[in-house]
């Protein structure tokens, strides 16, 4: 099975971090914006079209700072800046009224709760967390971190 290819964003705004808080089949849990890559697609291109129909934001890519993979997923985590826009305008298919995809509520979180929330992927999560402690909002600059699902 190929697996599939998608691209997160880490965007900082205030001392906090964009994410999306889902409600689906019984759990609740949070995710950093993005999605699927299109055919042709750039990771810059496909994180600034995601942020955009998600979250209603624009947002400028500044560089990859991680990859994740597990089983199923390759996923890019781009560090943005945000450069304009109002969060919760999105208009994504997310928000085109279908219950069964679940509840989607784009929002800011305190960074300093990270480790209490329930952040999909929990290794991209404690990562961004551990490098925003020793970075702050730069995260690090040595390089793209490779991190890997814990199974």
């Amino acid at each position: 099975m190929e697996k599939r290819e998608s691209c997160r964003a880490i965007i900082f705004k205030d001392g906090k971090m964009v994410a999306m808080y889902r409600e689906k089949n019984d759990r609740k849990y949070y995710t950093f914006p993005g999605g699927g890559m299109d055919e042709g697609e750039t990771i810059n291109e496909c994180v600034v079209r995601e942020v955009i129909e998600e979250f209603g934001i624009t947002v400028e890519p500044i560089r990859e700072v991680y990859t994740y993979e597990d089983h199923k997923t390759y996923q890019h985590f781009i560090l943005c800046d945000w450069v304009s826009g109002e969060l919760g305008t999105g208009e994504g298919e997310e928000f085109q009224g279908d219950a069964s995809r679940g509840v989607y509520e784009p929002m800011l979180i305190e960074v300093e709760n990270i480790p209490n929330l329930p952040l999909m992927p929990p290794e991209a999560a404690s990562q961004v967390y551990e490098d925003y402690k020793s970075y702050g909002e730069v995260l690090d600059t040595d390089g793209v971190k490779s991190l890997t699902a814990i199974f």
